[in-house]
């Protein structure tokens, strides 16, 4: 197949082991970036499958209805910047493995690192030494600190361990399900949204940018801040009011701010306001930018590409394409139900994976990815799904024994079947 990478800036992936998943095929690697129509177009006229780093390239519909033989988009996380419904309308799966249970622990580093950053003054003080100046200020210490957790994820979640490894005293603040978890690992949890942002020294946030959560936190919750107090954001800016943080900080309240995520990226323009202030510590997106991280990531990736061309597409967020493509195929009969669910059903499970997951949580997600087939049900009425309930706690769902046994026969036919493989046209 014809495979294009968009977006691969230092040429990175070429040289990564998981790279040989893709002998065979015709690839072609950009290190560039483009967002022009024509351009990205005229680049990808003859590619059927299509790698994205990322968000770092908006796949929107008139770009899709330009390349008639794309099959396939593959990559890692969330796909906001993917219109899934042109895709689906012109026969282009989505498989975009959500990796749940696995924490990118390259952002949370980076996390962390711009929390020391930050609190020490270290990008200020190694200017001002550049400049022939000796120490230009006193920094703060972490130990004995509040650290607030918004949002208690994967990478939240380590962030909190290394907050407590450095003696620092963590609070968590979020949705239901987040704190119920927060608690069940031994954190302390916030009484209210007000005394989260008053109380911590350092704030960092962690969630993922959805319709609920774009600009949550706002002018008022950064007013709140203590003037000492430092907003870490390595997730998405969307989930800061649009301006706010920058008045926040010209007021005073944060005192500083750590960020690697911007409303525009890349982020191009010098004068940006971020970048001018002597209390921020900027980065451009690196949270994820390391060859360990691109390991993992695309060795999901190419796995992916290695399922479609065996006949077997995993993680697709867009079922109803699987309806009238198979393997790069349109199909004028109708597809049969069970070929269309069972994948998907692999996927549920897989997602779910060792150990218990908040019911709530994963049913809303695969209700929402999957709204008109019954993939949940399907694979409760299987036996595959086990759900608990304890009094006063929160539901969970695990993958029961015949569940696990089913997806490890699977998967493993699905590899022997991938070393055949075969060329799709």
């Amino acid at each position: 197949m014809n495979i294009a990478i968009l977006d691969d800036y230092f040429d990175t992936l070429r040289g990564l082991p998981c790279f040989r998943k893709l002998d065979g095929h015709a690839v072609t690697v950009w290190n560039d970036h483009v967002q022009e129509l024509d351009a990205l177009a005229e680049r990808l006229r003859d590619t059927e499958v299509l790698v994205l780093i990322r968000e770092r390239t908006q796949i929107r519909a008139p770009l899709i209805a330009r390349l008639p033989k794309l099959r396939l988009i593959s990559q890692r996380s969330v796909y906001p910047h993917i219109d899934i419904d042109a895709c689906t309308a012109h026969g282009v799966i989505v498989s975009s493995n959500q990796h749940a249970g696995s924490p990118s622990h390259a952002a949370a580093e980076l996390t962390w690192g711009l929390v020391i950053a930050a609190m020490r003054q270290i990008p200020q003080q190694m200017q001002a030494l550049q400049a022939g100046r000796w120490q230009i200020g006193v920094g703060r210490s972490l130990r004995g600190r509040t650290l607030g957790i918004y949002g208690y994820g994967r990478i939240g979640a380590e962030v909190a361990r290394f907050g407590a490894a450095f003696g620092m005293n963590v609070l968590v603040w979020g949705r239901a399900a987040s704190l119920q978890r927060a608690r069940e690992d031994g954190w302390d949890v916030a009484p209210d949204r007000r005394a989260f942002f008053e109380t911590c020294d350092v704030l960092s946030l962690h969630m993922r940018l959805v319709t609920d959560t774009r600009g949550i936190v706002t002018a008022e919750d950064l007013g709140r801040m203590k003037p000492t107090a430092l907003l870490v954001n390595t997730s998405r800016a969307g989930l800061i009011a649009p301006g706010a943080l920058e008045q926040a900080l010209r007021d005073g309240r944060p005192g500083m701010a750590a960020v690697d995520v911007y409303d525009e990226e890349p982020l191009r323009d010098p004068h940006h306001p971020l970048l001018r202030m002597p209390n921020v510590v900027c980065t451009p997106h690196i949270g994820y930018v390391t060859e360990d991280e691109y390991e993992i990531q695309f060795s999901d990736i190419f796995d992916q590409i290695v399922s479609y061309a065996s006949g077997h597409p995993i993680h697709v967020v867009n079922p109803d394409v699987l309806a009238g493509t198979v393997c790069g195929h349109a199909e004028s009969k109708q597809a049969d139900p069970d070929s269309i669910i069972e994948p998907l059903i692999l996927d549920l499970l897989e997602s779910i994976g060792v150990g218990a997951q908040p019911y709530s949580e994963v049913i809303e997600a695969w209700r929402t990815s999957c709204p008109r087939l019954p993939v949940w049900e399907e694979a409760s009425a299987r036996g595959y799904l086990t759900r608990t309930h304890s009094p006063g706690g929160v539901a969970e769902v695990r993958v029961s024994e015949a569940g696990a046994a089913h997806l490890r026969a699977s998967r493993s036919v699905s590899r022997q079947d991938s070393q055949g493989g075969f060329k799709t046209p």
